[in-house]
């Protein structure tokens, strides 16, 4: 019986608990340094060799003195801006003005784009119809390039599917 239980478990060479079989075939425990580790001593192992070089892998210097971490935060910082109904879009706020890319229609790549969306019954498809070829009316110099559309969940006070569709100008 004792032959038996020394094939099942081993001893941790680091803090002396039993080391079982199972724990080696699924890698929780094993053999770091030509010494056994149980789980614990192994997470414990993996902290104080987190920075080594021992990987083979050289630290990353940089050039400057600026990390590029402080570099995104300091720009992330002026792009973001509280959301209000217009940068929403409410309803009539879309202004073409506002785009600093220009309009090219002879080019065979988009410039912008452009999403509609509506509920999945027969008359918001006919009003969201309605609303694209009122818009393409309005706004003469667009060429449609490619559309695209597929169907997913609209949060408002209900989530509800909606056909989506963007058109690529």
């Amino acid at each position: 019986m004792k032959k038996e239980q020394q094939e099942l478990t081993s001893i941790c060479q680091g803090c002396g608990a039993s080391v079982y079989k199972q724990h080696l075939d699924s890698g929780i425990a094993r053999y770091e340094d030509g010494k056994l580790l149980c789980s614990h001593c192994v997470v414990d192992f993996e902290k104080s060799h987190e920075n080594s070089t021992e990987t083979g892998f050289e630290p990353i210097e940089f050039d400057d003195e600026e990390r590029p971490s402080d570099r995104a935060a300091e720009s992330s910082k002026h792009k973001i801006h509280g959301a209000t109904t217009t940068t929403l879009g409410a309803v009539g706020s879309w202004d073409e003005a506002r785009f600093k890319r220009r309009l090219n229609p002879e080019s065979v790549g988009a410039s912008r784009c452009r999403t509609f969306h509506c509920k999945l019954s027969g008359g918001a498809v006919d009003f969201m119809n309605a609303q694209v070829n009122d818009w393409l009316d309005q706004n003469p110099d667009i060429v449609i390039k490619f559309s695209n559309s597929c169907i997913g969940n609209f949060e408002g006070k209900h989530t509800e599917p909606n056909l989506i569709v963007t058109i690529f100008y």
